[in-house]
Order: structure tokens, then C-alpha cells, then sequence
């Protein structure tokens, strides 16, 4: 009988495990992608703000650590790939540092909000 229930709890930890990762992968790949495609770009201070949106996606999927995680990612993404100076976490322009900030306020606070099922890894 404590076999069976540790197999199921390893399988359920690996499970939850994969699901994290997958998502966790999918939202910086996206991140990076968007950060490449929108790096010349005038309004990419609003990139940020409108990768909310993925990340909520994603989380409502993957579950709320992916959330919590995905958008602290992305920041980290964006803040080198996209902002001033480039190749570096450094952001020089407070809006584009209060751009990541929120992003990574509505990564964590949103995905709770909307998908209260998802807190665990039931």
C-alpha cells in the first residue's frame, strides 16, 4: 500500500514538474521572440504590458508558478534584450523600468486572480 502511494506521488510531482517546465519554456521563448522582433521598435516600452497577456495565458494552462516564474523571466528578457543598455539587467529609463515592474506585478497578481484552481498541484 506505501508503495503505490509513493509511486503516485512521484508521478503526480513529476507530472506537475513537466507541466512547469513546459510552460515556464513556452513563456521565454516568447519572450524571446517578441524582445528580437520588437527591439527597434519605438513603442517597446509597451511590450511589457501586452505580455501580461501571455503570461496570464500561459499561467491559466500551466498552472500559477508558471506565472510567478514566467514573468519573472521575461523581465529578466526583456530588461536584457530589449531596454537600454542592451546585454545587460541595467534599465536607464525609469519608464522602461516601471514597464518590467508591472509586468511582473500583473505576472504574479493576475494568474492568482483568475484561476484560483490552479494554486496547487492537486
Amino acid at each position: 500500500m506505501v508503495g503505490s502511494l509513493e509511486r503516485n506521488h512521484l508521478h503526480d510531482t513529476l507530472k506537475w514538474t513537466a507541466r512547469t517546465v513546459w510552460g515556464l519554456l513556452l513563456c521565454s521563448i516568447l519572450a524571446l521572440v517578441s524582445a528580437y522582433i520588437f527591439s527597434n521598435h519605438r513603442a517597446a516600452v509597451l511590450l511589457p504590458f501586452l505580455f501580461v497577456l501571455v503570461i496570464v495565458a500561459i499561467a491559466a494552462r500551466y498552472g500559477v508558478t508558471v506565472g510567478i516564474l514566467g514573468s519573472i523571466v521575461s523581465a529578466l528578457i526583456f530588461a536584457h534584450m530589449l531596454f537600454a543598455p542592451v546585454h545587460s539587467l541595467m534599465v536607464d529609463n525609469t519608464t522602461e523600468r516601471a514597464s518590467l515592474a508591472w509586468m511582473v506585478l500583473g505576472g504574479i497578481a493576475i494568474p492568482y486572480l483568475i484561476t484560483p484552481g490552479l494554486r496547487s498541484k492537486k
